[in-house]
């Protein structure tokens, strides 16, 4: 009798690989010091649609000049939103900015504590599976894979210890 058949161990490689990729796709842009953000609106089509993920790096004084475009926080920091910058105050402190699909600027002006920075590259559609839901999707698969490693070690060092192939050694 086999312990282990050759689709639970297929499975489990699926699982991990799966895990594994979407680890490394939050990880490694973390790691060189970028901000994902995922759009939400149509506002900046056709530059981005919604659902377009970015991976935004943070902006020096230089690169927040009229033209460019900015990603930063709006409702005390619970959104992020990109938008196009139109005006820079003398002072360089505040910024007004607007959408690619819109006619007027945005009603409120963009503090530079606001700022996460610019975004430098964007997969297309990807955001739009990434929300609230899909995130706690993913953290509960990765909380029934930890369970089900923890059980299949279990479960084969019980095996193992019922049927003799490990040896008990006791030392003095």
């Amino acid at each position: 009798m086999k312990l282990f058949p050759k689709q639970s161990i297929m499975l489990s490689l699926f699982v991990l690989m799966f895990m594994l990729l979407s680890v490394l796709t939050v990880v490694i842009p973390h790691a060189f010091g970028f901000t994902m953000a995922i759009v939400t609106s149509d506002a900046m089509e056709p530059t981005y649609s919604k659902g377009t993920l970015l991976f935004v790096k943070n902006a020096s004084e230089d690169n927040l000049v009229v033209g460019n475009e900015v990603t930063y926080y709006v409702d005390q920091g619970r959104q992020m939103r990109t938008r196009r910058i139109v005006a820079v105050a003398e002072n360089q402190s505040v910024l007004y900015t607007i959408g690619d699909n819109q006619n007027q600027m945005e009603p409120k002006e963009i503090q530079k504590s606001q700022v996460i920075g610019q975004p430098i590259f964007y997969i297309p559609k990807v955001g739009a599976w990434l929300n609230q839901t899909t995130i706690q999707l993913f953290k509960n698969m990765y909380l029934l894979f930890a369970l089900y490693i923890l059980a299949t070690t279990l479960f084969v060092t019980f095996y193992q210890i019922k049927s003799g192939s490990v040896k008990k050694t006791i030392t003095s």
